[in-house]
């Protein structure tokens, strides 16, 4: 790999330790990676965010290059932390959080601030093109493929790492050769396409099919970018998916000559409403019993989005037992609160929360409208209003 002088200085240890391990983390990851070169980023997105006891031998790393001095040269997030507001209502989850304080500690002397998988609805949102380094698998699809900025997926550390040094290599999805669509998903005309139940199981074959490869989507050019959110987290659950282009909608794919870059799909695979159904069986775990949990919102709910669910609420009361989780990022959730909608969650009694719903553990039976928490835990896969009629009238009707 070609470093300039500067970078060499680092690698070297010229300008410190710990500085020049991190610089020798990211070179020998490019090289196996065979990148030619390392590229300034703009931004940075870490996992290395939640204490529980088994990131014990990362969080020990964290907390040496904390002691180092050492600063993130990029604006740097973080996924979702516990939220200590609901301590008495997860009172049995929060004890296995015996690292957070020192994580927390950590990441603020490192300069890491903004807890959400959701960074680009607060202020970390890089511009078309521009070069990042992101983990969490449903902010770099969103990304990559909504806004146009490119990155890969890093993991814990390396990420961390990317932000100090405020670079990566310049490998896979950096390269504009390898954004190239590469199959092409076409939707049957019973979908009922602006239904997000049906967009978030779409997704969920998609990534199934897709594995690394660039999917390419005909028939959706009307979705939102709230809901082309949801259908790629799901996309990258089941795949390694890190781009979609949706034909009309997303920046790098206005046309199918763009998306596949005048070339032509590997593969053309039809989606109908009978696969739908089938992934909805496969991913959801059918419990004989009330939830004791239901959460709306992995990845965490724009402000828009977290107003429409609590609107859904308005003369409704969350049953007795039951926990109902509306999750936003932390902004949102402190707007909220602050305005005329608090009336209607404290009359509801449903909780909105700035935790994440996977890593917070949420006791079971749980049941959720996301199709990722689906696919990382025994949940139930219900749409909204399901899961609005099961908290409010019993699971018993359905």
């Amino acid at each position: 790999m070609y470093l300039t002088k500067e970078e060499e200085d680092i690698l070297s240890g010229n300008k410190g330790e710990m500085l020049s391990k991190l610089m020798k983390l990211i070179v020998k990851l490019g090289d196996s990676f065979g990148a030619e070169k390392l590229i300034d980023i703009v931004s940075a997105h870490t996992v290395l965010n939640f204490g529980l006891n088994f990131v014990n031998a990362a969080a020990n790393v964290l907390h040496e290059i904390a002691e180092s001095g050492l600063k993130v040269k990029v604006r740097t997030t973080a996924d979702p932390i516990i939220d200590m507001d609901y301590s008495e209502e997860l009172s049995v989850v929060y004890p296995m959080f015996t690292l957070h304080d020192q994580m927390m500690e950590d990441l603020d002397k490192i300069g890491i601030r903004g807890f959400t998988c959701t960074p680009y609805f607060i202020d970390n949102k890089p511009k078309f093109r521009e070069y990042c380094a992101w983990s969490e698998s449903s902010a770099v699809i969103y990304l990559n493929s909504v806004i146009g900025a490119r990155s890969n997926r890093e993991g814990g550390l390396v990420d961390i790492a990317c932000g100090i040094l405020g670079k990566t290599s310049y490998h896979g999805l950096l390269i504009t050769e390898n954004r190239k669509g590469e199959l092409l998903f076409r939707l049957s005309p019973d979908i009922d396409k602006n239904d997000l139940f049906n967009l978030t199981s779409i997704g969920l074959i998609i990534g199934e099919i897709a594995g690394n490869q660039v999917p390419v989507i005909e028939g959706l050019e009307n979705i939102s970018s709230d809901y082309l959110k949801n259908l790629g987290a799901a996309s990258a659950a089941t795949g390694a998916v890190a781009l979609i282009h949706v034909i009309g909608k997303t920046p790098e794919g206005k046309t199918l000559e763009q998306a596949f870059q005048n070339d032509k799909p590997k593969e053309i695979i039809d989606i109908t409403m009978n696969d739908i159904k089938q992934v909805r069986e496969k991913y959801s775990t059918e419990w004989n019993k009330s939830p004791n949990n239901i959460s709306i919102g992995c990845p965490q709910l724009s402000r828009k989005e977290a107003i429409e669910v609590i609107n859904k609420l308005e003369g409704k009361k969350i049953s007795e037992g039951i926990n109902f989780w509306i999750c936003t990022n932390p902004e949102a959730k402190n707007s909220i609160i602050n305005s005329d909608y608090n009336r209607i969650l404290e009359d509801s009694g449903a909780h909105l929360t700035s935790f994440c719903p996977l890593l917070t553990a949420l006791p079971r039976p749980l049941t959720t409208n996301s199709a990722k928490t689906c696919f990382y835990s025994n949940a139930t896969y219900r749409n909204i209003d399901d899961c609005i009629r099961i908290a409010t009238e019993g699971w018993y009707n359905e």
